[in-house]
């Protein structure tokens, strides 16, 4: 570690099963589908190879089995640059997988369980968890861990920023206090409005700024993106790409922000560079279409560049 930057990156890998069909059915209907072959994903350990992919030190944490397809998994990531050092292993749980459907540009993920026992950080583990400059995880990650919230309140005391991608999977109200532990979270527009409930947009954020969250990024597909922190407001198009799988484009996005941001950029710059980072993910196949470089990136911001909008 030798005073290298660095992130944690907590979540689930798994095998993500893709179909594609004509439209996802109603509820009781049925619709035909075709396999489209089967790739490594998980929306944690995609936005860690997204970090790699731009030279970021990324470790990874998960608990999982001691089975063939794990192992696979794992040497997959590692092929991209993460570091699988703290990763534990509990030879009882089952194999993790996710169920993809696409329909015409859009996608619906089945997640299957993965039926994670409680865990505790100690020992080596938690000292680079406290060393991190940012955690990357989710509200549902972290609930796994003893006492999540005294956890997230101990990292943040040793210098490492919380950085949850929020959604709306498994998340009950008592959860409230762990997410108002972050210093940065981003929603997607469906998780956004789910969350906000009966408040306005403008009412929910500063509801967030007050509870102590650094900055706020909501992600709204084609129509770009809109960031707030305490101090500043910014609301930044999206790059006009082709749509070939938007699967991994918010934890493209994601990444490529807080990439930005440890590299001392300021919210503007950074919304400019995710949006074409994750309009570049989507003209791809597969989970870690946005794995680039960020000389990639910038030359395709160069070459179209993205327009700061009004709010």
């Amino acid at each position: 570690m030798s005073g290298e930057k660095y992130v944690v990156a907590v979540g689930a890998v798994c095998i993500d099963e893709y179909y594609r069909g004509e439209s996802w059915p109603e509820e009781g209907d049925k619709s035909l589908v075709k396999s489209d072959g089967s790739r490594v994903g998980g929306m944690i350990p995609n936005a860690a190879c997204v970090f790699a992919g731009y030279g970021v030190k990324t470790y990874f944490y998960d608990v999982v089995n001691e089975s063939d397809q794990t192992r696979k998994m794992l040497e997959d990531l590692q092929s991209y640059g993460l570091d699988i050092s703290p990763v534990v292993y509990d030879p009882s749980l089952p194999d993790t997988k996710c169920i993809i459907v696409l329909t015409k540009g859009e996608r619906t993920i089945l997640v299957v369980d993965s039926e994670k026992p409680t865990l505790e950080l100690e020992g080596e583990r938690l000292e680079l968890f406290r060393n991190a400059a940012y955690i990357y995880s989710s509200v549902s990650e972290m609930k796994h861990f003893v006492d999540p919230v005294k956890l997230a309140k101990d990292l943040k005391a040793h210098g490492a920023q919380l950085v949850f991608d929020v959604e709306t999977a498994n998340y009950s109200g008592e959860d409230e206090e762990l997410l108002m532990c972050a210093d940065i979270l981003f929603y997607n527009e469906y998780a956004f409005d789910y969350f906000k409930r009966d408040k306005s947009s403008e009412e929910y954020i500063e509801y967030l700024l007050e509870r102590g969250v650094k900055i706020i990024t909501v992600t709204y597909g084609e129509k770009g993106s809109r960031t707030y922190t305490p101090g500043e407001r910014n609301r930044t198009e999206a790059a006009k790409m082709e749509v070939s799988d938007p699967t991994g484009a918010g934890d493209t996005f994601n990444s490529s922000f807080v990439r930005c941001l440890l590299e001392g950029m300021d919210i503007h710059r950074a919304a400019s560079f995710a949006n074409m980072a994750a309009g570049y993910a989507v003209t791809r196949l597969g989970p870690k279409g946005g794995v680039q470089s960020a000389e990639h990136v910038e030359r395709l911001l160069k070459e179209n560049p993205l327009k700061q909008l009004k709010q």
